[in-house]
């Protein structure tokens, strides 16, 4: 059982539990609610309880509401905990590559880091964007990164610099800011359709919760026209 079904299990059992709500269509709005960053806690906090306390039969929400809070917050925190271990992963991962790369690079002409008197190989252009392009998805700076742009613009003869991309040439320097602009607008572009498919879902749970709602008002009136009858 994943994270998403051990919560989705535990809340509907905490309804059930404290509030005697069985529904499921219940259970995801609250989810919603709770996944919801466009709203302060506080306010976040008085829409469970009243949406709860219309259907709970009289019952006190307001403990069950606060347990729901901060299990989710909880959950939060191990969830933005668990990204930032796998970022941390992949950019070792991908650090360790390059160096795999470069070391192979050298064992293949060993020629070339005889001439270069043992200094460290510079990165060509594209190596630097694919490099670039890592860091800026996943958030993390290079330490080493300016040490290889000063030393592609200043190191040895010159050419290696040239090389590089580095040194006085601005077409190198306007690539790889258009390439990190280039993910960023992706990355945004992401978050915008998977905010709005959120509220899309919240919108289609409230509707559902609040067709049920009327469904049950009706068979109350029912229930009571025919009590009346048999009186």
């Amino acid at each position: 059982m994943d994270a998403e079904e051990d919560w989705d299990s535990w809340l509907a059992a905490k309804l059930e539990k404290d509030l005697a709500i069985a529904d499921e269509a219940f259970a995801e709005y609250i989810t919603q609610l709770c996944s919801e960053d466009t709203m302060e806690d506080d306010e976040r906090r008085e829409v469970i309880v009243e949406f709860l306390d219309e259907a709970s039969a009289g019952q006190p929400v307001a403990p069950c509401v606060d347990e729901i809070l901060a299990k989710h917050a909880e959950r939060q925190a191990a969830a933005a905990a668990r990204e930032k271990e796998d970022r941390a992963k992949s950019l070792h991962e991908a650090k360790q590559r390059e160096l795999e790369a470069l070391q192979a690079d050298t064992a293949a002409d060993p020629s070339s880091a005889a001439a270069g008197g043992g200094k460290k190989k510079v990165l060509s252009l594209e190596e630097k964007l694919a490099r670039d392009r890592l860091l800026a998805l996943y958030g993390y700076e290079s330490e080493d990164h300016e040490g290889d742009d000063a030393e592609g613009k200043s190191g040895g003869d010159g050419s290696a610099g040239a090389a590089s991309g580095g040194g006085g040439d601005p077409n190198g320097l306007l690539m790889k800011n258009d390439n990190a602009e280039r993910v960023r607008a992706e990355e945004q572009a992401k978050k915008a359709k998977a905010q709005a498919e959120h509220q899309k879902n919240v919108q289609r749970n409230k509707e559902n919760v609040e067709k049920q709602k009327a469904e049950r008002e009706k068979e109350k009136k029912r229930t009571v026209k025919k009590e009346k009858r048999r009186m």
